[in-house]
């Protein structure tokens, strides 16, 4: 069954079983990078806010063999579940001074979100933008996350000094960064077994998140973290970014040239990261004299 199929019998199914009790819509969902998602939501009249629910999942599962009825079933269920935890959080939501320690900042590409920036609060920063998001910290979406929009600010009576202040101090503080070898880093992947990097001996690279490895690239704007870390590694050094989650960090031990480090960058970016999670195709590089990082 092609995709506009399985939505049609998906779409007939769900009025079916719903009949007038909800309504049934379709919405396209901007992502990261211009990426849209297309989602259904579930609402009864006079509700503010229903959750959303991405149709593309539920298509994979019924490749794989997942009958209708049963895709229809735990769409349903997913809704009730999440439609209790949504009306549990609204309030502290809306609420900013509840709200105020659980916002926090991430990094997405600047060009490639141009449209979407028009409608989010954000600060630039290199090829980047800074943007703000609330996230939810305990029930069962526990680190799900809602992108604050600028009628978010307005609706809370503050500017976007005020959140980028709260966000910085929740940011660092919450979400701790991490600083491994990539062997560190496969290690931990693998179970435990030790994995040897192609390379000249001595050679290393570094991966820069955070403890949930969720996001993690926003950990190069924690304070005097690129500084710390170019004291232990007693050298300048570039930063790939390899995605929004974490960013590579090389010596600059004249192994690489930056245009090598750019080609490996952007086949990467190619091949192995989905377009919502590529954060940029340039190479930076931290100066420890400086104590800048530079394009």
């Amino acid at each position: 069954m092609k995709y506009e199929e399985f939505k049609a019998a998906l779409f007939a199914g769900l009025k079916e079983r719903v009949g007038k009790e909800k309504t049934l819509s379709l919405h396209q969902v901007e992502k990261n990078n211009g990426v849209f998602l297309e989602a259904l939501v579930l609402r009864k009249e006079k509700e503010r806010i229903a959750p959303t629910i991405y149709i593309r999942q539920f298509y994979e599962l019924h490749k794989k063999g997942m009958e209708m009825e049963k895709i229809i079933d735990r769409i349903l269920r997913l809704d009730q579940e999440q439609k209790v935890e949504v009306d549990f959080s609204i309030e502290a939501f809306e609420n900013y001074e509840k709200a105020r320690t659980r916002v926090y900042y991430k990094l997405i590409n600047y060009s490639m979100n141009k449209a979407m920036l028009t409608k989010i609060p954000y600060v630039k920063y290199l090829d980047l933008a800074v943007v703000f998001y609330y996230r939810l910290e305990e029930g069962q979406f526990e680190g799900a996350t809602i992108l604050v929009h600028n009628c978010n600010l307005e609706a809370w009576g503050i500017n976007r000094r005020r959140l980028l202040e709260d966000a910085v101090m929740n940011t660092s503080r919450k979400l701790p960064y991490t600083f491994q070898t990539m062997e560190e880093v496969i290690t931990e992947l693998t179970g435990g077994e030790e994995q040897e990097i192609p390379g000249e001996e001595g050679e290393l690279m570094y991966v820069l998140t955070n403890e949930n490895k969720y996001l993690g690239a926003a950990a190069l704007l924690y304070p005097y973290v690129l500084n710390h870390i170019g004291k232990v590694l007693k050298n300048n050094f570039y930063v790939l970014p390899s995605s929004i989650h974490e960013c590579i960090l090389v010596p600059d031990s004249g192994q690489y040239s930056r245009m090598e480090l750019m080609s490996m960058v952007r086949e990467v970016n190619e091949s192995q990261v989905a377009k919502e999670e590529i954060l940029s195709y340039e190479v930076y590089y931290y100066d420890r004299n400086r104590q800048a990082l530079i394009l």
